[in-house]
This record gives structure tokens, sequence and C-alpha cells, in this order.
């Protein structure tokens, strides 16, 4: 029986991401994904996860290395193999120290892109099977809209809380403005007073049960007068 694997593609130039999309599901051994930019890249990561990400380095808005940063931190079992037209020393080294799997020099041939991927793919489910178990991670659950604490126990959380936590643990350590909240968990309707009111309340319910799952309390940081921040390390499953 053929092994299929996970793969999502992220490359802003067209005509090379439909080539790379085209060969893989041609082998029939890929299940294939693509996105032109980090903003899509992150919708489909909420659908599902894959196995290894293929990742080109000159994106538009948010480059490659700062993805590669962000999914080490939120992703850390994904792979990640870059793909490049930067030649120098110090692009490399910025890939690899991003958290690079493998990093490849465009124009890359087909075939080995694909082996890189398949490297990767083989090496992370070697380390899994052989690696003495990881440090616990609180975890997301994004479909069920749950957390699972360091204790192993489960903590539903209310839909809303979900969504706020959803939408700061995908920018971490970035600053989400209170409008952007306003406008994604409530409705226009909604008088701008009670939504500071209800937004306020929101954050310390979701506080309270991340610190139950064994989070600081500073994983959500309030920054007076534009918004809020997360900066702990939580593991996200689709």
């Amino acid at each position: 029986m053929t092994r299929i694997w996970d793969v999502l593609v992220c490359e802003d130039f067209v005509d090379l991401r439909e080539a790379l999309v085209d060969y893989l599901e041609e082998t029939g051994q890929w299940r294939v994904r693509s996105a032109g930019n980090g903003a899509v890249l992150r919708r489909l990561l909420v659908e599902r996860v894959p196995q290894v990400l293929l990742l080109d380095v000159g994106l538009p808005h948010e480059s490659g290395i700062d993805i590669a940063r962000w999914m080490r931190s939120t992703y850390p079992d994904v792979g990640i193999v870059m793909l490049s037209g930067r030649y120098s020393s110090s692009d490399r080294l910025a890939g690899w120290r991003a958290g690079a799997d493998a990093y490849l020099l465009k124009p890359a041939e087909m075939e080995e892109v694909e082996l890189a991927l398949k490297a990767v793919v083989q090496r992370g489910s070697r380390a899994s099977d052989a690696a003495p178990a990881a440090t616990p991670l609180v975890r997301f659950n994004l479909r069920q809209g749950t957390l699972t604490g360091l204790d192993g126990l489960e903590h539903r959380l209310a839909p809303r809380e979900a969504a706020l936590l959803q939408v700061l643990a995908q920018s971490p350590g970035s600053i989400v403005e209170v409008n952007t909240l306003r406008r994604l968990l409530w409705t226009e309707q909604d008088s701008e007073t009670d939504v500071n009111n209800a937004l306020f309340s929101l954050v310390r319910r979701l506080r309270r049960k991340l610190e139950t799952c064994g989070l600081d309390e500073s994983a959500i940081s309030v920054m007076r007068g534009r918004g809020y921040r997360f900066s702990a390390t939580l593991a996200i499953d689709s």
C-alpha cells in the first residue's frame, strides 16, 4: 500500500507553486495544499496541520524566515523545507537558525524537492519513534475548543474564549489590536463600551483557564491602549 504524506506548499510565484503542486500530486504519494502568503497559510493550518511545509523565503508581507520561526514555536513537529533564491551564506544561516530542516536553492529540480520533503518527514517519524518523551506542552484543540493541561486534564472553552485564543496564539509575540478582536469576535451592532467590557472579562476568564492548565498568567499581556499579546508556548491541534 502506497504511503501518503501531507504537505503544504507556500510559494508566492504562481507558476512555480502550481508546478510544485502538480508534480507532487502526480507522484501519488502526497496530499497537497498550497498558499501564496502567510495569511493564507495560517488559514489552512486551522483546517489541518501538515507533516511538512515547503516554504519560500521571499514571500510578500511576511518573510519565510519569520513564518519558520512562528511555525517552530507553534507547530514544532511540522518539518520545514525552505526554497530560496538567496545564495549568500548569511541568508542560508538565517534559514537554518529560523528552524529549517532543509534549505534548497532555486532553481531546484522537482525530484530534489520531493526527496528533501520525504527525507524530512521520514527523519521526523524515526525521531518520534526513538526519542524519549518530550517536555509536555499545554495543547489547544481547535476543532473541539478544548485545552489539555500539563496534568493531562481537558478543559472546555466557551466558543468566544476558543476564538480569542486562536487569534492570539496564531500570532505569538505580536500585538493583536483591540479593534481587530472587536471585528472578529463581536458584531457591528454591539456598542463599543459593551464590547470593551466584554473583552476585558473574556481575557480574564481565558487567563484563568490557561493558569489552570499550567501556564503563567503573563501568557496574555495587556498592551495599554493597543491590544493583547500572547507569549506562551502552546501546541495547537487541528
